[in-house]
């Protein structure tokens, strides 16, 4: 639709084939509304080619292209699509007004017309529109407002990167150059240009986490600092995974020194299943590490370049991707030697943002060792932890995850003080060491939440009884320490590759069954598959049930629930259809819709970055009376108001087809789930 700054063609377009209905709703409408009236779809579809109304009346029946046609023509164009379209019939049957809202009308004026009801409907209806595009525009501009403060901010840490070390000062910026003239060469759009030119302007961003002892050592590394440096990709994923604006970018950071051969870090990914911006940027990376002068040698010439990326064709580096850039190199590409400092919106630059005040207090302090190990447990910290699971998940390592969350610990500080607090994470931390191995990965999340990864140990009963013997020598030490009864820990268990092919699926699947173990009265385990399911996932379809029974108020939980999940917005939107279903007696939808991960084209996509495309989809696919939120990271909600279970489910197909149609790539596979939610009245 026009935006708020650009004329209306007019207020409302009629279209009907009627001579006297059409100038009888022109007669009722033009007292308040302009109007533009025509007699065929043909002729309102050649108009919207020039112009825009605010809002269309469309008669059903018309010679040629019918309302039916005119109206799917005009939902299928992301130009015209958010026109609230009003059908003008005489034909009141169900079936005819769920064919048409399932098309995308926002309602029916039956004829004849009675004008006192015409113009109250046509009214409310440009209302609404009129609010909903004001808020929309006002999100879009604030959400970009947010992400240029965000990536100014770390804009200005990158080049404090560049800047610790004089011998690759510039770095980031010629690493740019170089990419971008990579994606030219390989003919993309200069919009896909400048979008790799800005991820290799962050992808060494991790290495604010690098104390610059190590950077600058100019000896070899020791095992131990090298682990250091291998940290950075994963810290530089982590701080970059909520910018939107610079697509693909946190990717860029997280796979830029993995090998074509899977000897790279930190995941050994192989082949094409390293992103395909990360293996431009390798290439660029190198390229400039060669080139540059270094404290332990000088650059090296032109002819020795060449020679180490034909060594390296194939192994280090994509083959058909180093042939490219050998030509450009044969050719004489280089890259300007001029050292600039990486700018974005200079009038930015000075306003402070949470991403820079998180930057710097996360990854400037205590950088090095401890880095790695939790200072009060000894425990792996999580980014470690997250990079060496990662490993062993992407080499395809079968192993368990464990999520543990001690149980009313907050009561212990708050009763007997934060030194016997910590002397109990210390407790527990030694419980984790006793009963794990040295090939586990043991970590401290957060707080007192902990995770371990059991390495190749996947048979049910062994895996209980280490959850039970975790949560048996825990209890046995607290009675010595006249604790007992105080606190105990609750364990949810996803088991590698059955409940998750990585990492993030992993995490929250343990993550789910974790919830569940909480919500049914703590201190035991539980496991994310049953022996039921076969080690298949868990289906979404219990988080449904548990929102159904929520809205439907067949809880005693006042809560319901409800507000263990992150966003306030499904907070809002619990409170206003709990409210509104118990006023009527009518058929509710649920729909919850899933984002995963496609393991077959990209297992490393970030499966959060979508869910922006996702909530559109959603927008575009909905009637306005119908409403929607995040549920959790992966999962969108929608409510349908007064639908059937089979109209739900094609409002659901309808959204999942959008969702593809507007995103574009691969890798993310959305799936959904619909329970049907009734109320009685109060």
């Amino acid at each position: 639709m026009k935006t708020a700054d650009k004329a209306y063609a007019c207020d409302v377009l009629i279209v009907d084939d009627d001579e006297f209905n059409l100038r009888t709703a022109g007669d009722i409408i033009r007292e308040r509304y302009s109007i533009h009236t025509l007699k065929s779809g043909d002729a309102a579809l050649k108009f919207l080619e020039e112009d825009i109304p605010r809002l269309i009346l469309l008669d059903l029946y018309m010679p040629g292209i019918d309302g039916r046609a005119t109206m799917k023509t005009i939902k299928d164009n992301k130009e015209w699509k958010n026109i609230p379209i009003i059908i003008l019939t005489s034909d009141t049957s169900p079936e005819t007004e769920k064919e048409c809202i399932e098309l995308g009308a926002v309602g029916f004026i039956t004829k004849p017309f009675v004008p006192m009801v015409m113009m109250s409907y046509i009214s409310r209806i440009l209302e609404l529109a009129a609010l909903q595009n004001d808020l929309e525009r006002k999100l879009e501009e604030k959400t970009k407002l947010v992400e240029k403060v965000s990536l100014n901010s770390v804009m200005v840490i990158a080049n404090t990167i560049d800047a610790k070390d004089t011998y690759t000062s510039g770095h980031s910026m010629r690493v740019a150059q170089s990419s971008a003239a990579i994606a030219r060469r390989l003919n993309w759009s200069e919009e896909e240009v400048q979008n790799i030119h800005n991820i290799a302007l962050l992808h060494d961003i991790g290495k604010i986490g690098v104390p610059d002892a190590i950077l600058n050592k100019p000896g070899k590394l020791s095992a131990e600092e090298f682990e250091v440096i291998k940290k950075h990709p994963v810290i530089g994923k982590d701080i970059l995974k909520d910018i939107h604006m610079v697509r693909n970018v946190a990717e860029g950071a997280l796979y830029h020194h993995e090998r074509y051969d899977g000897h790279g870090y930190p995941f050994g990914l192989t082949g094409e299943k390293i992103p395909y911006c990360a293996r431009i940027i390798g290439i660029a990376d190198a390229y400039d590490a060669m080139t540059s002068n270094r404290i332990y040698r000088r650059k090296l010439t032109r002819e020795n370049v060449i020679k180490e990326f034909e060594k390296g064709r194939g192994t280090q580096f994509d083959p058909l991707l180093t042939d490219l850039f050998l030509e450009m190199l044969r050719e004489g590409f280089e890259v300007s030697e001029e050292r600039r400092a990486i700018s974005w919106d200079e009038d930015q630059l000075s306003e402070r943002s949470q991403m820079l005040s998180k930057v710097l207090t996360e990854y400037t302090v205590n950088t090095g060792q401890g880095e790695i190990k939790d200072p009060l447990t000894g425990l792996y910290v999580r980014n470690y932890a997250e990079m060496q699971i990662g490993k062993l998940l992407c080499k395809a390592n079968p192993g368990t995850l464990m999520m543990i969350d001690m149980d009313n610990f907050k009561h212990i500080n708050d009763t007997f003080g934060h030194i016997i607090g910590d002397n109990i994470i210390k407790m527990f931390a030694n419980t984790l060491k006793a009963n794990t191995r040295p090939e586990d990965v043991v970590c401290r999340l957060d707080g007192d939440e902990f995770a371990v990864f059991l390495t190749d140990m996947t048979d049910r009963r062994e895996i209980a009884g280490k959850a039970q013997d975790i949560m048996d020598m825990f209890s046995d030490d607290l009675k010595k320490a006249n604790c007992e009864n105080a606190i105990s820990v609750s364990i949810g268990i996803a088991i590698f590759p059955g409940d998750g092919k990585n990492f993030d699926m992993l995490y929250n699947n343990a993550d789910k069954s974790l919830y569940h173990v909480k919500k049914g009265g703590k201190n035991a385990y539980a496991f994310y598959s049953d022996e039921k399911t076969e080690g298949k996932a868990h289906n979404t379809d219990t988080d449904l049930v548990h929102i159904r029974t929520m809205l439907e108020g067949n809880t005693e939980d006042n809560d319901g629930g409800v507000f263990k999940v992150e966003y306030p917005d499904f907070q809002r939107l619990y409170k206003y259809i709990s409210r509104g279903v118990k006023r009527n007696h009518q058929q509710v939808q649920t729909l919850l819709f899933t984002m995963s991960r496609d393991e077959n084209e990209n297992p490393g996509m970030n499966v959060l970055e979508p869910m922006q495309t996702l909530e559109l989809a959603v927008a575009s696919s909905v009637r306005m009376v119908d409403v929607g939120t995040r549920y959790s990271n992966i999962q969108y909600i929608v409510i349908l108001l007064d639908t059937d279970i089979e109209s739900g489910r094609k409002v659901a197909d309808r959204v999942v087809k959008k969702f593809y149609q507007m995103y574009g790539g691969r890798g993310i596979i959305v799936s959904y789930d619909i329970q049907t939610m009734r109320s009685q009245p109060l």
